[in-house]
């Protein structure tokens, strides 16, 4: 009769659900809802890491040639540019506006961004 369930109500009742779920061999990933919701989280989750990954590997390169990174290196970037792209003009840029300047100048369209 909690207006809220609290944290021992979810708990029990997750234990509940994985207890029945092992007694009938079934789990979350039999229900359509918890499905759905799983692979939109892993494609989130996903996404955020190649994020963090093309973060991390451009601030390397362009630290490695002693260029500057601000805090938000690749804010304002186009979505979907190749990471071959985004590598090469940090290889070949001389400060972050110009790594910058190098990717707003990339064509757009299916054969400009395919990897």
């Amino acid at each position: 009769n909690e207006a809220e369930p609290s944290g021992w109500t979810h708990a029990d009742l997750e234990r509940l659900g994985r207890t029945l779920g092992a007694r009938d061999g079934t789990g979350p990933d039999d229900d359509p809802l918890l499905r759905s919701l799983r692979d939109q989280s892993r494609a989130e989750g996903q996404a955020e890491g190649r994020d963090q990954g093309r973060a991390e590997a451009v601030r390397a390169v362009l630290e490695s040639r002693g260029i500057a990174c601000s805090e938000n290196l690749l804010a304002g970037i186009p979505d979907g540019l190749p990471g071959r792209v985004v590598v090469a003009a940090a290889l070949a840029c001389d400060s972050e506006q110009d790594f910058h300047a190098r990717l707003r100048r990339v064509p757009s369209g299916p054969s400009a961004t395919s990897e």
